[in-house]
């Protein structure tokens, strides 16, 4: 008895692995909906028995599973197996004909609305256990009413694109040829006519390379073009009916990109030299907006000595206004330019983007040539280029450098380059070549010191020689402080660009100033202040002084820095308090020149410990970068015997919020002490704003760094503030 139910639960347990999946066979097919949506279902062949039969012509074994659904219109269904182990047979019933077969993915066409229809999902033996892949996608298309050229849809095409939607998966399907000369294969086509608005062009742009498209004159008549992904369809005629056929590989038929863009351009009046359009040309720049896409095909090269390859031209001629250069931006390298002498002559220059040009004439006329690849023939960006004229720089070598004033004072000196010879030379000394262009000045150095030269930005570079071919005093890029110049000799100073800076229009000017050398640039010239116990103001000038490369307070990196030099008798034992308002100016307190270090600070601070009768050594320094820079050049200083506590309180008990600030700045008082008045300094130390008001709108202020002094009837308090 136990034998026989050990028996029992063994053929349970085999029959339950074993079992057959149970659409196996065409009476018990799955039933599924199919719409106009493509729908997925995961099926279980692996289990599916296997026979020895024959499908879609074939005969060897398979195992298949079933599924039975109703057609929703009249039309085609798509199955998408995604691999060609998955293998699919359509019948009108069990046991019928087969209606159509195929592998992966596979059309069925000419299905009835209504009717009933099998649809069988095979694998030979071989792949039939394989887990992966047992799934497929299924989608109804009804019937393309515009399947054949005689039932063409009609579209509106203008100058401005339209966007075509198109299903094609309804389509039938031919074993025909897709451009003439190619070999036939299986394709599903739809069909467009449209009546060309002008004389010229057509661009159709189907996004992707399975998208196919051709052109006709007539229905049956002939192919005017053909290809793939996109197409310029050119020389074609106003009021005339084309047309169009787009077609698809039947694997491609349900694949995305289901549209196209189509735009017509007028026929291009100067797209030859001959009839070139006339532009007027000056020292102002001009815009020229211009359609290429109406323009012929030709295949031609497109610079001399470059290959031939198919591009669209269209011609412009101007008169050049001046003796000089010429600039020419389009932007972007799908503009290409070439300026020629006549039609027909010689190349003057060619180039991609942006071209200068140099040494025209006068009075001359040019022709300028605008091409395009034609792949880019019809992108719509970038249709447009500037153009201007600059007059030969007269100034352009040292030997004709242009004279300036320098003196103490800043001047700003504006210049135009554009005009200039381009060379190929160094910049700076020990630099590689490169194509430059240069303008020149000379000045006579009003006093002895330091010349400082602010360009503004890294475009601007400047050389300073001791004369025309002579020795390259010192060079760089922005600005340069030029040190040791001599009083009474000229100068020749080069301002010079690279090629692709030379045109830009900004920062078309430097300014440049002479600083006297400084007589206590060092410890042994220190000039001597009077200090006491009331705070003296002490002005200096800095940028005449020498630059060094040195620490500035002991213990820090070593940089360039340029200082001045004071000393004063202590006159009580106790501190000394300096106050130089901003972090720029930096100060060190010495007992003697090259002695010991008794105190080193930056804006403000004090130094204890002092002794009366004790000459002392003070050095005010900054680095270089803001050497040169006229604001906050003073510094208060007085000695005390003990340090106040009024001034740290007075500190504390004024408040300024929010900071940094962009809109209202508040003042306020913790022991309600009255405000007598609040001045705003910027950064260079002009006095900007003066108010009583303890609510300030700063708006309308640049960002930056500022000073607020509050005076109160307890002393005076100066706050750093930032304006966003």
């Amino acid at each position: 008895m136990k034998k026989r139910y050990f028996f029992i639960l063994i053929l349970i347990l085999t029959q339950f692995t074993f079992a057959q999946p149970a659409n196996d066979d065409c009476s018990s097919a799955a039933l599924i909906t199919v719409t106009n949506t493509a729908t997925n279902f995961t099926f279980d062949i692996n289990t599916a028995l296997v026979n020895n039969q024959t499908i879609c012509s074939s005969t060897e074994d398979f195992a298949d599973v079933w599924y039975e659904f109703s057609m929703p219109y009249d039309g085609n269904i798509h199955v998408d197996g995604s691999l060609f182990w998955n293998g699919f047979a359509l019948y009108d019933s069990c046991g019928g004909a087969e209606i159509d077969c195929g592998s992966s993915s596979t059309l069925f066409t000419n299905l009835l609305s209504g009717n009933t229809y099998f649809l069988r999902i095979y694998r030979t033996a071989a792949t039939a256990s394989n887990t992966t892949y047992q799934n497929f996608s299924i989608k109804a298309f009804p019937t393309a009413t515009n399947d054949d050229c005689t039932s063409s849809t009609n579209i509106a095409i203008s100058t401005a694109s339209t966007t075509v939607n198109f299903e094609i998966g309804g389509a039938s399907i031919n074993n025909e040829i897709g451009c003439n000369g190619t070999t036939a294969f299986d394709y599903v086509d739809i069909w467009y006519d449209f009546n060309m608005p002008v004389n010229g062009n057509v661009y159709i742009d189907a996004g992707i390379n399975w998208n196919n498209i051709a052109l006709y004159d007539t229905c049956a008549g002939t192919e005017i073009q053909c290809g793939s992904s996109n197409e310029l369809i050119t020389g074609l005629t106003a009021g005339t009916n084309y047309k169009l056929r787009i077609f698809r590989t039947t694997p491609n038929v349900n694949k995305t990109y289901l549209s196209f863009n189509i735009t017509a351009y007028e026929e291009a009046t100067n797209e030859d030299c001959i009839s070139s359009e006339n532009i007027t040309v000056s020292t102002t720049i001009a815009t020229i907006n211009f359609d290429i896409a109406g323009a012929s095909i030709n295949n031609e090269i497109g610079c001399s000595g470059t290959t031939t390859q198919d591009y669209t031209d269209i011609w412009y001629d101007f008169t050049m206004p001046v003796n000089g250069n010429l600039f020419i931006n389009g932007a972007i390298n799908w503009n290409n330019f070439a300026l020629y002498d006549a039609c027909g002559g010689t190349e003057i220059q060619c180039g991609a983007a942006n071209e200068l040009i140099e040494n025209l004439t006068s009075g001359t006329n040019y022709k300028l040539r605008v091409f395009r690849t034609l792949a880019r023939t019809p992108e719509n960006g970038y249709r447009s280029f500037t153009i201007q004229a600059f007059e030969n720089a007269t100034n352009d070598n040292c030997v004709s450098s242009e004279n300036i004033n320098v003196s103490t004072t800043e001047a700003t000196i504006n210049f135009d380059i554009a005009g200039a010879s381009i060379n190929n030379e160094v910049g700076c000394s020990g630099t590689t070549p490169s194509d430059y262009t240069d303008i020149w000045y000379d000045f006579t150095m009003p006093v002895n010191g330091n010349l400082f030269v602010n360009g503004a930005i890294n475009w601007n570079n400047f050389a300073l020689y001791d004369a025309c071919g002579g020795t390259e005093i010192q060079c760089g890029a922005t600005n340069e402080l030029i040190e040791n110049l001599t009083s009474g000799t000229n100068y020749k100073l080069r301002v010079f660009r690279t090629l692709p800076r030379t045109t830009e229009n900004g920062y078309r000017s430097f300014t440049i100033q002479a600083f006297e050398i400084i007589n206590n640039d060092d410890c042994t010239s220190a000039e001597n202040i009077t200090v006491t116990n009331t705070p003296t103001t002490v002005n200096f000038g800095i940028a005449g002084a020498s630059i060094n490369n040195e620490v500035g307070c002991s213990g820090t990196t070593a940089e360039d820095y340029a200082d001045i030099w004071y000393d004063f008798t202590m006159p009580i034992d106790g501190y000394i308090v300096i106050d130089g308002s901003l972090s720029w100016n930096n100060f060190s307190l010495y007992d003697a020149c090259s002695g010991n270090e008794l105190g080193c600070f930056s804006s403000q601070g004090n130094i204890a410990g002092l002794t009366s009768g004790t000459t002392y050594k003070l050095r005010v320094f900054r680095t270089l970068a803001l050497a040169n820079n006229d604001g906050y050049k003073s510094f208060t200083i007085h000695s005390t015997e003990t340090l106040s506590t009024n001034n740290t309180a007075l500190e504390d008990n004024i408040h300024v919020y929010p900071n940094p600030a962009d809109a209202i700045l508040n003042i306020a008082s913790s022991k309600n002490q009255t405000i007598s008045s609040i001045s705003l300094f910027n950064i260079l130390g002009k006095k900007v704003l003066t108010t009583k008001a303890e609510t300030m709108d700063i708006s309308s202020y640049p960002s930056g760094i500022y000073l607020l002094k509050i005076a109160t009837e307890k002393g005076e308090v100066t706050k750093k503030i930032v304006i966003q």
